[in-house]
């Protein structure tokens, strides 16, 4: 009886090392199916607020110029980045009033929140803080006048395989 035992145990074994990594196949590909869907990202809505008098959050339809704006993108996407269009700087030549240009014949920005500049130097959106639905950004258009907003929403980051990413011309912001 004594030698029954150990040779069952070692059977047991055996087929518990043979399933064992089916097992853990089966498991792994289970999980990959359920990240092989990546759904492109998209805004459902766009709002804004300022603070009023009392300190709190009103939604409005128009900015004012030197006020911070608070533009709160509601979107179930992994990133997204704001480009207000309030901005833009070009660097001048020294000593002059011309402006500064690249060997490629683009402008040097100093700074732009401009989504039209994409990829030049200077040129960047402002990364949006993460809230319940969505994602939020403030900002201060420095003066009036109107102001083309664009929204560019990612999912599955920027350095992913699997990038998906929907640039959205929001309009025209009109801020007094």
């Amino acid at each position: 009886m004594k030698v029954i035992n150990p040779v069952l145990k070692m059977i047991d074994m055996k087929k518990i090392k043979l399933i064992f990594p089916f097992i853990l196949i089966s498991l792994s590909l289970i999980s990959c199916l359920k990240e092989d869907f990546i759904p492109e990202p998209s805004v459902q809505s766009l709002k804004m607020y300022m603070s009023d008098i009392d300190g709190r959050d009103s939604l409005v339809t128009e900015a004012t110029s030197k006020k911070t704006l608070k533009f709160v993108v509601e979107t179930e996407a992994d990133i997204c980045s704001i480009w207000p269009g309030g901005i833009r700087t070009v660097m001048k030549k020294k000593g002059s009033t011309i402006d500064s240009l690249d060997m490629f014949n683009h402008p040097v920005l100093v700074k732009s929140d401009c989504f039209s500049d994409y990829g030049l130097v200077g040129a960047r959106g402002y990364k949006s803080t993460q809230t319940n639905g969505g994602w939020y950004v403030s900002y201060v258009y420095p003066a009036g006048g109107d102001f083309d907003l664009t929204i560019v929403v990612t999912n599955h980051g920027y350095e992913s395989s699997e990038y998906k990413q929907v640039i959205i011309n929001y309009g025209t912001i009109t801020v007094k």
